[in-house]
């Protein structure tokens, strides 16, 4: 079974600038991702980036980078799945290779690690689903969040009757993490390239720890991370 995963490092990052490349811990952000990868049952780990340097910085580590990427798909705008489509189509095309299974690893999750990719392909495989996507627990709860009026009142954003007053009464639920998104190749023919998401009618969610599912979007999430290394949390395996 043909199992490719595609990292996607874009040059630009506004709320962190060259953010893909930072240095955590002594070494590029971009790293951590790639060495999960190829500790992982993938078989091709591919960056997908529009940078000459982030791509000698991935083959560095370990990763291929047989294209670089159009600049239109490295922009705010472009979907995440119109980057993996591309990513597609160049090696269907150009190396007629035809992969099973593709996954989507974010540079930006440095804690996932090659077990959560090994658990998310097993759970694809023992399943009929599209998709596997790794989610964690909500830290805020719906119940507790409300819109702002342009007065400056409150609404609930969800009315329910009886709203529990305790947080463990509430009903558990999960929000996606961004660490992992694994897909049969057979689910890219049923999205055209202007779709914005992977379909939520056929996928199944890996559960992942608050720690393991840290995303960077920030600097604070970057200081987070720092921190959460230096005090010895969390240690690549």
């Amino acid at each position: 079974m043909r199992i490719v995963g595609i990292i996607p490092a874009r040059s630009g990052s506004k709320a962190v600038p060259r953010k893909n490349v930072r240095l955590l811990g002594g070494k590029p952000l971009l790293s951590y991702t790639i060495e999960a990868a190829l500790k992982s049952k993938i078989n091709r780990t591919i960056v997908s980036t529009d940078d000459r340097k982030i791509a000698a910085i991935a083959k560095r580590y370990g990763a291929e980078v047989p294209f670089l990427r159009p600049k239109r798909l490295a922009m705010d705008t472009a979907s995440s799945l119109s980057v993996l489509l591309h990513a597609l189509e160049y090696l269907e095309k150009n190396e007629q290779y035809h992969p099973d299974i593709l996954a989507f690893l974010q540079p930006t999750s440095p804690f996932r690690t090659h077990k959560h990719i090994n658990a998310a392909l097993k759970l694809l495989l023992a399943s009929d689903v599209d998709s596997v996507v790794s989610v964690c627990e909500a830290e805020f709860h719906p119940y507790y969040m409300y819109w702002i009026k342009e007065d400056g009142n409150l609404i609930e954003f969800v009315k329910i009757k009886d709203k529990p007053l305790r947080r463990q009464d509430l009903p558990r639920l999960y929000r996606l993490n961004d660490a992992i998104i694994i897909s049969r190749r057979k689910y890219f023919d049923k999205v055209k390239k202007n779709s914005p998401c992977f379909n939520p009618a056929s996928m199944k969610g890996l559960v992942m720890d608050r720690v393991s599912s840290i995303d960077i979007n920030d600097k604070f999430d970057f200081l987070l991370v720092e921190f959460i290394i230096k005090a010895g949390l969390f240690k690549q395996e």
